[in-house]
């Protein structure tokens, strides 16, 4: 998926992305969102306003992203 950071929050460990339509995770219209990281890590990498692209997964504890990269 596609998205934009929003906001970075590292002691949370968690980020906020805007981005479209995420259908393998069941939504259907694009939205903001806050996801936990499964490295927390990677936050270290971006900042507000970046373009990225991303994966993230459904669990217990909410949405986790699992892979971060900025979009060329």
């Amino acid at each position: 998926m596609t998205g934009e950071v929003k906001k970075i929050d590292e002691r949370a460990e968690k980020i906020t992305l805007k981005h479209g339509p995420a259908k393998s995770l069941g939504m259907d219209e694009g939205m903001t969102m806050v996801y936990r990281v499964k490295d927390p890590a990677m936050l270290k990498q971006f900042k507000v306003g970046d373009k990225v692209t991303f994966e993230a997964e459904e669990a217990a504890s909410g949405y986790t992203v699992t892979k971060l990269q900025k979009s060329k």
